[in-house]
């Protein structure tokens, strides 16, 4: 059991005579074990409900709790709060001196645990809906968050209390409550639509995104907005192309808009794919008619979410389709109805079965087929597992995993589908859970553990089941946002090792967990109120910790996370003097992986320069890492190197020079990096003049690491019976053509060309280049 319930004694206690406990909040939703069968029978039948009419659905809600474990939960919260350091030294930041806080935190928790003991939750002032959620969701942040805000609340309302200070405390809780987000500032264009939201819920491979792109297709002006970058260039694409929504190759112009990537088609094109985090919120002229918004379960991702819940809050449009699994249908269903617009579900049921196998490959690699996919989680073990398989199974792999850049990711699931492709096998990350069109024919889990930085830990059920969903194909091409649903044969999936199956198997009939509260970013303004209001001393990291312990939510709405951009802001502040709170907040949003050390040396350097000159130029910002001479020395290796031949595993190994080899992480880094430049000078186009020259070289780093990655060494030789004679006569053809009997290249090489031509042709060909 991989979310193991926690109970609370819940016996009948007085309200009178309650007493404050430690905080015991559950550790998870409640998961139900009811045993279902993996998947229905496949059909493409749809079904349609109304609001109205919607029925239960079928992922987990969280058990929401009792009167009296809320009241306990909050009792304790208060107590803990009340007599804790930090208590006066965050007040201290908002005027309450501390030889005055400690008397008024006695007097509050006191009267505050009294009230809730002897009238409950509501009676003491409290919001009931709001602290059952943040209970069901194990958030003890959201408890203090309230706890706080009542006690500033209490001290301004106090008639001893100084006007000076109450008054600033009453600008503090205005500053920073985001309950009437909804129907303010962006929000505003989106409550005066008529919106009509289509819901369309099913598992992987079910054809809900095909549906709501043939209404996109039909519609005169509409956007998609994918999760990711490669989704939202392949619909683009395929709009452009007709080949996806129902346009039966009408293709119509549409436009492309990324973080990191614009591409205008036609500039009064009605149509736009883009990232979620990029949506317009209106149309050219007004309101869009189709909106379609993709894996919207994403609305609750503690991250990313706020994008989701942004673009349903916000886009005016007339019809808004979201495709997501079932988990959201509930949450979705409330905020809809908050927004008096009208829901519409659109269920459908996997268009091909997904089936356990009988049993592991019991840890043979030789047992390895031809489609399979073998799934493990870290960069060391995957190309571990490639040379395993390469070695026993003699199937050349292809590999899939977080840090490669998502063209690199594109390319290698080519080289895996297409029939023409050298791999036959793909192994990846749980990266392959979202984004890639692939054609599947076995899921293998390598483990259903994986290392989280500290600890071996169990993958959480939507890993497992969204991974799962994977395998299965749709005839030449699975279903995804651009194809059409067509018949198939069904997926498989198993493990490499026996006694990881029958927890498959008891994994992947088991519901989601229901999403009860969506993510909400905190509107672009309330962090410049808040900072009027602090010492002007607060860091740019102590900002986000302060909203995130006085906001006040909408209902059915938890505020983002900022872990991930604490380690940016302490990175930016040692240069906040030269930039304005947008700054800061902009780059401390980049996309930064600040645990690669290569890329957060790029980071602090466009940070200082931007800060000191306004101006930041790419190749100095790079200079120091020495990361593009890698790329220009994995490049100038692989120009000296024949191409491989036509069928790997016969004849002499190729040629994988070992400089390629620990060049990868270099060049991963590199391409992030580039991005990062790229994604900024969009937004500062004047301070970041080098948008051309980065695109340059992110495309050189992604042709040399796509080049590295085909080269890396492993495959054996492929046995008499693995052979042809026409396979044979077609490698030693390549041979006498491109490599000399020691294996080395024949045709002149572009950079000995160079050099020669730099030298005055002073030495002859014979000294660069054999076999001429």
């Amino acid at each position: 059991m991989i979310c193991p319930l926690v109970r609370r004694a819940a016996g009948v206690v007085p309200r009178r005579g309650l007493r404050p406990r430690s905080l015991a909040l559950s550790t998870c939703p409640v998961l139900s074990r009811r045993q279902q069968e993996p998947f229905p029978a496949p059909s493409p039948r749809t079904t349609h409900q109304s609001l109205t009419l919607l029925s239960k659905s079928t992922s987990s809600s969280p058990a929401l709790p009792s009167n009296v474990s809320l009241e306990r939960a909050l009792a304790d919260r208060i107590a803990e709060w009340a007599g804790s350091t930090r208590a006066p030294e965050r007040l201290a930041a908002y005027g309450v001196d501390g030889a005055l806080a400690r008397p008024l935190l006695r007097e509050w928790a006191d009267a505050t645990a009294a009230r809730v003991a002897d009238g409950g939750v509501a009676a003491a002032g409290f919001d009931v809906a709001a602290l059952a959620l943040a209970h069901a969701a194990n958030d003890p942040a959201a408890f203090e968050s309230a706890v706080q805000r009542h006690f500033m609340a209490f001290v301004a309302g106090r008639t001893s209390t100084p006007a000076s200070l109450a008054g600033h405390l009453s600008r503090l809780l205005r500053a920073t409550d985001l309950s009437r987000a909804p129907f303010r500032g962006d929000a505003l264009g989106a409550r005066a639509v008529p919106r009509h939201f289509h819901l369309h819920v099913g598992p992987t491979n079910s054809g809900k995104t095909y549906a709501a792109l043939r209404a996109l297709g039909r519609a005169p002006t509409g956007v998609y907005a994918g999760p990711l970058r490669l989704l939202a260039h392949e619909v683009w694409e395929r709009v452009n192309l007709g080949t996806v929504g129902g346009l039966e190759g009408a293709g119509r112009a549409c436009n492309l808009l990324t973080g990191e990537e614009r591409r205008v088609v036609d500039p009064d094109a009605g149509l736009l794919s883009c990232t979620v985090e990029m949506v317009p919120p209106t149309g050219p002229a007004g309101p869009w008619d189709v909106v379609v918004i993709d894996e919207m379960q994403m609305l609750a991702d503690e991250q990313r979410g706020g994008a989701w819940t942004s673009a349903v809050m916000n886009v005016a449009a007339r019809e808004v389709h979201l495709c997501g699994d079932d988990t959201a249908v509930d949450l979705l269903r409330a905020l809809v109805e908050s927004y008096g617009d009208e829901l519409t579900v659109h269920r459908y049921e996997r268009l091909t079965p997904l089936t356990v196998a009988d049993k592991s490959l019991e840890g043979d690699w030789t047992a390895v087929r031809p489609g399979d996919c073998v799934v493990t989680f870290s960069r060391s073990n995957i190309f571990a597992v490639k040379k395993l398989i390469e070695q026993k199974a003699g199937r050349k792999c292809a590999v899939v995993y977080g840090a490669l850049p998502p063209e690199t990711r594109a390319e290698q699931a080519r080289d895996f589908n297409d029939d023409a492709g050298r791999a036959e096998v793909l192994v990846a990350s749980d990266a392959v859970g979202m984004g890639l069109n692939l054609k599947i024919n076995r899921m293998i889990f390598e483990s259903l553990h994986k290392f989280d930085g500290k600890n071996e830990v169990p993958l959480a059920l939507t890993q497992v089941k969204q991974i799962a969903g994977r395998a299965g194909r749709f005839g030449q091409a699975h279903a995804s946002a651009s194809s059409s649903p067509s018949s198939s044969s069904g997926g498989q999936v198993t493990t490499l090792y026996a006694a990881d199956l029958p927890r498959l198997r008891e994994l992947l009939p088991l519901p989601l967990p229901a999403a009860s509260r969506a993510v909400l970013e905190a509107p672009p303004g309330a962090l410049a109120d808040l900072a009027a209001l602090l010492p002007p001393t607060t860091t740019f990291a102590a900002l986000l910790e302060h909203l995130a312990a006085l906001a006040r939510l909408p209902a059915r709405t938890a505020l983002a996370s900022h872990a991930h951009k604490i380690p940016l802001a302490r990175l930016v502040e040692t240069s906040r003097a030269q930039l304005a709170l947008d700054e800061v907040a902009l780059f401390t949003h980049a996309p930064v992986n600040h645990r690669d050390e290569r890329v957060a040396a790029v980071f602090s350097a466009v940070v200082a320069a931007y800060a000191g000159a306004g101006l930041v130029e790419l190749e100095a910002v790079l200079a120091p890492t020495r990361l593009l001479k890698t790329l220009d020395v994995a490049e100038t290796t692989l120009a000296a190197l024949p191409p491989l031949p036509p069928h790997l595993g016969i004849g002499r190994p190729y040629l994988a020079p070992p400089v390629l080899i620990a060049s990868i992480p270099a060049l991963e880094s590199l391409h992030k990096a580039l991005v990062l430049y790229i994604w900024l000078s969009f937004r500062l186009d004047v301070a970041f003049p080098d948008r051309a020259l980065a695109l340059k070289h992110k495309e050189r780093a992604e042709r040399v690491l796509e080049a590295c990655l085909e080269r890396l060494p492993g495959l054996r030789q492929k046995k008499s019976h693995e052979r042809t004679k026409e396979m044979d006569k077609e490698v030693a053809l390549h041979r006498r053509m491109y490599t000399d009997k020691h294996g080395k290249v024949k045709p002149p090489i572009e950079w000995v060309r160079k050099e020669q031509a730099r030298r005055g042709g002073r030495l002859g060909a014979a000294s660069f280049v054999v076999g001429e």
